[in-house]
């Protein structure tokens, strides 16, 4: 249906009556939605304005949600210095090109890189309707639009499963897209009708069935409300009565025009033979009225890749990693483990599936939530940890060949979560990962390095801090390193690679370098069909190491105790200044006569406020013992089994633990205010300011449960 005007889209709303809530209660009226595709046949965008790489800030514009397609505006990209209105019209399948012929991007480029070409673009439209209605929007590659003047988050990545239920009101609805990205943008925006006052989003988390298995396992499916009201009878059903049974789940209180990723048990009652796939059934049912879709699970025999599901202690939801089993497996026998973590973009199905199945070792491939995620970093790294600790509890694993590798985002998250856990791991083997993100494409164009007060800048950075993990090296040991990067890597530069290398050398460490000439980002041997994260001498690198779960030296780095505070037998629970460089070195030095004669551990300090020793009675024999800290010697008897604290009381280390109130900053209360996130959490909002202040709030709540769920897969 083509726009009555240029930048409007109008359509007829067709009336949807049904009640909400609980079965049996009169509910007000449902708004009807729009009955067809809204497509706008033009867009008029302004831009594009200079912004720093993940700033996230614009002062181009003063209210962006306010928009209006008229004026001049300042742009220090663009020729002669100011930007003016310009349109641009979608293709037929809706995608729009939007190009700048007033910038030379080559020239910017070949001054400041990268970081030049990052720009935000708005972009403007009207959709209008005859009454008030609700719809459904597409919003890809789009991360924030306003309609009316309130933001939305969209669907930056193209996945195409977000849908972003909205009220659209009589008249003329204005529409602001906020675009960012490098150089020109592609996007696709339409309203589409909503189905259902209640609908699943083809957005699953599924488990593969495996031939000969059967029994509980555990799905998710994506539920949306797309009224105003609140929904409190909606079931999710699931099963096809044959190889899975059809089960119930109550969604439980679903907020309106609001998302929730409900995780179902599913019972799987047998496996067919010689199919590819099972077709199940899912539906949910509110008020009377059902919305029926399907989900394919694959069917994989006890050689392949397999998708294995849980339920996340983070946020309760159900998430997946994929399992390549070894391809020498007997029952009864121990496996060694290599936790492979993705490149952005990459599924964990897909990462298992880059290697061959290797002998006597599993590879194990968590999602980092989702695939582009948390750069393994915050939740992509308690995923890996949950996922590793799971891997470990329910496969016959030995502990002491357990090894990290990925590649890419994934060569990131082995710096980061191998040298914040380094006693987890007898080997890590990062492949093309860069060293932050202030080095991966810099940040020098931030308004927050220009302006800012620097005090504040700093404040953010000592928060940052433990997201640049060439400030942990020291962590490594006790582990083996093997270093991979393509010589003309034109994604993450080889430099990201020698920095680390060079680290590592200076320190004496034990580690391999492998700078493959004339290979990019990703790369393919043919002469032996395997991947560049499959490389027979990288494989050999890892399963030649053993872990050493109690070694007599130990060197440990942190920064942030609430993301680690220990390694081996070593661990911090207080600073002197949080959030500033802690280091703890400790060696023990065993008597060389255990009956008689005194075992030492030397250990120096640095921002240490307290810590315990813990080592294990093969380590430490029960029996006297001097602990001699920052060259100040404590003569103890250690008990077997037990530990040893020491605190800071007026400027010296005591033995005992320090008095400190409820609040105190500690490993499980450290902060900053994310670490609220890293267990069950609620979005509560107020009701109590008024209608307006109150759907305020209520927005506002909904917005950041649709952000988790579509980034956090939560």
């Amino acid at each position: 249906m083509r726009n009555m005007l240029a930048v409007t889209a109008a359509l007829t709303c067709l009336p949807l009556i049904a009640t909400g809530g609980q079965t049996g209660v009169a509910q007000p009226e449902i708004l009807p939605s729009i009955s067809d595709t809204i497509r706008m046949d033009e867009w008029k965008f302004l831009g594009p304005f200079s912004t720093g790489y993940r700033e996230g800030i614009q002062g181009a514009v003063s209210d962006p949600a306010r928009l209006v397609p008229h004026g001049e505006y300042r742009s220090m990209l663009a020729q002669g210095g100011s930007v003016t209105w310009k349109t641009a019209s979608p293709d037929s399948t809706g995608w729009v090109d939007i190009e700048f012929d007033n910038v030379y991007w080559d020239t910017i480029m070949d001054i400041y890189g990268y970081a030049g070409l990052v720009n935000k673009t708005f972009a403007y439209a009207e959709i209008e309707v005859p009454s008030d209605c609700r719809a459904l929007i597409v919003a890809e590659r789009i991360g924030t639009f306003y309609i009316n003047g309130r933001e939305y988050y969209g669907g930056p990545y193209g996945h195409d499963f977000v849908r972003i239920p909205v009220r659209l009101s009589e008249g003329k609805n204005p529409v602001v897209l906020s675009l960012s990205g490098f150089a020109g943008h592609r996007f696709r925006f339409e309203a589409i009708p909503a189905p259902s006052p209640v609908m699943i989003l083809n957005d699953y988390t599924a488990p593969d069935l495996v031939a000969g298995e059967t029994g509980d396992l555990w799905a998710a499916i994506t539920v949306l409300n797309t009224t105003g009201l609140g929904i409190n009878d909606a079931v999710v059903a699931a099963g096809d009565g044959a190889f899975v049974t059809r089960g119930e789940t109550p969604v439980g209180s679903l907020a309106p025009l609001c998302v929730k990723k409900v995780p179902v048990r599913i019972h799987v009652a047998s496996v067919p033979e010689e199919v590819d796939e099972v077709i199940v059934p899912v539906s949910v049912m509110s008020a009377g009225r059902l919305f029926a879709d399907s989900v394919r699970l694959r069917v994989r025999s006890p050689e392949q890749s397999v998708k294995r599901t849980f339920i996340s202690r983070i946020d309760s939801s159900c998430q997946y990693f994929a399992v390549l089993p070894p391809d020498d497996f007997r029952h009864g026998e121990e496996y060694g483990l290599i936790l492979s973590l993705h490149g952005a973009g990459v599924r964990a199905e897909g990462q298992a599936d880059a290697y061959k199945p290797k002998p006597r070792a599993y590879v194990i491939a968590p999602t980092n939530r989702r695939p582009f995620g948390f750069d393994w970093q915050d939740w992509g790294r308690l995923d890996a940890l949950e996922v590793l600790e799971l891997a470990v509890k329910t496969l016959p694993v030995d502990d002491s060949r357990v090894y990290l590798t990925g590649h890419s985002m994934g060569g990131h998250g082995v710096w980061h979560v191998g040298l914040h856990h380094p006693d987890l791991f007898a080997a890590m083997a990062p492949e093309a990962g860069w060293t932050s993100f202030e080095l991966y494409i810099p940040w020098f164009l931030q308004k927050s390095y220009i302006y800012a007060d620097p005090r504040a800048v700093g404040m953010r950075d000592l928060a940052l801090r433990e997201d640049k993990p060439l400030n942990f090296v020291e962590n490594a040991m006790n582990l083996g390193v093997f270093i991979v990067h393509g010589g003309v890597d034109d994604n993450v530069p080889t430099m990201h690679a020698r920095m680390f290398a060079g680290r590592l050398e200076q320190l004496d460490y034990d580690y391999e370098y492998w700078e493959v000439p004339g290979k990019s980002h990703w790369w393919h041997d043919d002469s032996l069909d395997v991947s560049c994260v499959d490389y027979p001498i990288v494989m050999d690198f890892l399963q030649s190491h053993e872990r050493y779960p109690e070694p007599l030296d130990i060197r440990f780095r942190t920064v942030n105790l609430g993301t680690a505070n220990r390694a081996y037998w070593v661990e911090v629970s207080a600073q002197e200044e949080p959030m500033r460089d802690t280091e703890i070195q400790a060696t023990l030095l065993p008597s060389p006569d255990p009956r008689h004669g005194m075992s030492r551990i030397v250990v120096s300090t640095l921002n240490v406020a307290e810590f315990t020793l813990s080592p294990s009675p093969e380590l430490l024999p029960a029996g006297p013992v001097e602990v001699v800290i920052d060259g100040e010697g404590h003569s103890l008897r250690y008990e077997e089994g037990s530990s040893l604290v020491f605190a800071m009381r007026a400027g010296r280390f005591r033995p005992g633990p320090m008095e400190r109130g409820a609040l105190a900053k500690s490993p499980g209360l450290y902060g900053p205010i994310k670490q609220a996130y890293f267990s069950p959490f609620i979005l509560i909002y107020g009701t109590a300011g008024g209608r307006k202040i109150t759907g305020h709030l209520l927005h506002q709540a909904r917005s950041q449960a649709f952000r988790w769920w579509r980034r956090g897969n939560g």
